[in-house]
């Protein structure tokens, strides 16, 4: 994994100065080697992480005539295989960087559909005199660029890399703030500033002649409902066995997340077959997150070589402050410290770690977020009849499970009848703050309700796919693994495999017994039975006892108490004071905001 950075212009070797300060800042993502290359109207920048082909895959690289170069952050997976189709380029190293600018030589723009993985990436083709760029498909990694003060095109893999050249200012954008305020994240197709842009996942970019154009070259698959769930099974599983075989494919040591889940603990099983002695990680962090017994079961089950990672003597304060230099961004998702702490903890045994990030979205495993919606789609005959049911059986049958289950039944009833649209109930259940509250503690800016259009429970899985995982999840574990130089990779979100999930019908994700219905049909006889049997577990933190910690109440004091502080030139100071003392998410997310915004330079208009 790696930082990329590129300057295009005329007179590019003016402008070292400015890409060697971008390199700087970006070599917590690559810090086993930097360098550059000039062309006279295109500079590329790059730092590096060895992961693939350690002595001659340096970058940036260039094509056997050195009329292209390209500068890339990522990992092609399977590209050997592609590899053997370029037969007619002459390779000069074993790196899967050389198979990108192969397949640009021969196919073009046209390229994007013959490539899988993960990646952002910039190739300069000097004859052409144009830029191409592009971003996989769900935004593993991350791709940002801006016009300079002279006009300039400026890419970078993170923000702090564009504004260290020293050519632009950033400017706020209220709107993408008013997105942070309500989901802890910004949307992940902008950015916080009105002039930095990021390439949206599943697009690529030119730019010639001053001009840039963006287009999309993915789109999610449609849903299969013919399918049947035997054939569903054995594609699930061929598919799963070789995207977790092509990921463990890498110069250095490979190793695996475990928390004791339901899907890191089967990126496990399938990695431990086709990698004996595999190294698995688990995490203690304190009372609040500690997957410890339940990781020790799989591991001890798939005969790993298991670690189990203590957090240790920490400042969580001060690793609340750090984060808000971490994240380019205001980014209010507590998880942030905890994976940053495991992600350094790694770090010490593994530079490649597999992770299991998008089973959640793909297998249909939010299950409270899902399973109202999907006793809502029912007939309200039957959600009456269903709910006299589980009531019945909840007094005869009194357990945890009996009692969730008819609290999901109910609230589908009453969403059903009060809401009716399922995406309009989703994005409400995931806002933190309400049109109204914003329209209070906002100073000039007027919240107008947004409705959505008329949707299901497919639709509500897609929303998450297309905002929810890129914006948070994936942001999430690039700048807490990249800041710590590790990379992880996230079989689930292999394309073949990927796409399949996504065009499974909503009966092999969720049904009246349990969610992620074809994981578990799938593989549940090989978990141990205490995790068949777990319920999900989240990786956030305790934010009302970390809030009242009094490290934290300092903080407070100083970033939300004093009206000195730059946020109160967005944010009513009067609503603020109310809002502190909650300590809750609203807290929470007002804090980091304050504390980021201190820590940015940037202009408020």
């Amino acid at each position: 994994m790696c930082g990329i950075i590129g300057i295009v212009t005329k007179n590019s070797r003016n402008y070292k100065d400015s890409l060697d300060k971008a390199i700087l800042s970006l070599k917590h993502r690559g810090p086993d080697a930097d360098g550059t290359h000039f062309f006279d109207n295109c500079a590329l920048g790059h730092t590096r992480l060895s992961i693939v082909d350690l002595s001659t895959g340096a970058q940036p690289m260039l094509s056997g005539d050195n009329k292209f170069a390209i500068t890339f952050n990522g990992e092609i997976y399977g590209y050997k295989e592609i590899k053997k189709e370029l037969n007619n380029y002459n390779f000069k190293t074993t790196s899967d960087t050389e198979v990108i600018l192969a397949l640009y030589e021969k196919y073009g723009e046209n390229m994007m559909n013959k490539l899988p993985g993960m990646f952002s990436f910039a190739i300069w083709d000097d004859n052409k005199q144009s830029l191409f760029c592009a971003r996989d498909r769900f935004g593993e990694k991350p791709f940002y660029y801006c016009l300079g003060k002279n006009n300039e095109l400026i890419l970078a893999s993170e923000i702090k890399a564009l504004v260290a050249t020293g050519l632009i200012q950033p400017i706020l954008d209220k709107d993408s703030l008013i997105d942070y305020l309500k989901h802890l994240y910004i949307n992940p197709n902008k950015t916080i500033y009105k002039n930095i842009f990021t390439l949206p996942p599943a697009h690529f970019m030119t730019f010639k002649d001053g001009i840039i154009n963006v287009k999309k070259y993915w789109n999610l698959p449609e849903t299969n409902e013919k399918i049947s769930l035997t054939e569903a099974k054995k594609t699930f599983k061929d598919l799963l066995e070789k995207a977790v075989s092509k990921q463990l494919i890498a110069d250095v040591s490979v190793g695996a997340f475990l928390s004791g889940g339901l899907d890191s603990s089967t990126i496990v099983d399938v990695a431990s077959k086709l990698k004996p002695n595999l190294q698995t990680f688990s995490f203690g962090f304190g009372e609040s997150i500690n997957e410890l017994p339940f990781a020790k079961l799989v591991a001890q089950k798939y005969n790993t070589q298991h670690l189990e990672l203590q957090s240790g003597e920490y400042d969580l304060a001060n690793l609340f402050v750090e984060m808000q230099e971490i994240y380019d961004e205001p980014f209010a998702d507590s998880s942030n410290i905890p994976t940053y702490l495991i992600s350094k903890a790694a770090k010490k045994f593994n530079k490649v770690v597999l992770t299991g990030d998008g089973g959640d979205e793909f297998f249909g495993g939010y299950t409270s977020w899902y399973k109202p919606i999907y006793y809502m789609s029912q007939n309200i005959i039957f959600q009456i009849f269903n709910i006299i049911k589980s009531i019945i059986v909840l007094i005869f049958k009194p357990s945890r499970e009996n009692k969730v289950d008819l609290y999901y039944r109910v609230k589908g009833f009453t969403n059903k009848i009060l809401f009716r649209n399922p995406l309009d109930i989703h994005i409400k259940k995931n806002t933190y703050f309400s049109d109204s509250e914003l329209n209070k503690i906002l100073i000039n800016k007027n919240i107008k309700n947004k409705k959505e259009k008329k949707s299901s429970l497919n639709d509500v899985i897609r929303f998450d796919i297309l905002n929810y995982m890129p914006g948070d999840i994936l942001t999430k574990i690039d700048r807490a693994s990249m800041s710590n130089g590790l990379e992880l990779r996230s079989p689930f979100l292999d394309v073949d495999f990927a796409s399949f999930c996504i065009s499974l019908p909503n009966r092999l994700k969720i049904n009246n017994k349990e969610d992620k219905v074809i994981l578990r049909e799938t593989f549940s006889s090989e978990w141990p039975e205490e995790i068949r049997k777990r319920s999900k577990q989240g990786f956030g933190a305790p934010i009302k006892e970390w809030l009242e910690l009094p490290s934290f109440t300092l903080l407070k004091e100083k970033y939300l108490n004093d009206p000195k502080q730059r946020i109160f030139e967005i944010i009513d100071f009067n609503q603020t004071q109310k809002i502190a003392n909650k300590n809750n998410y609203q807290t929470w997310i007002l804090l980091t905001l304050s504390v980021w915004i201190e820590k940015h330079n940037f202009e408020i208009v």
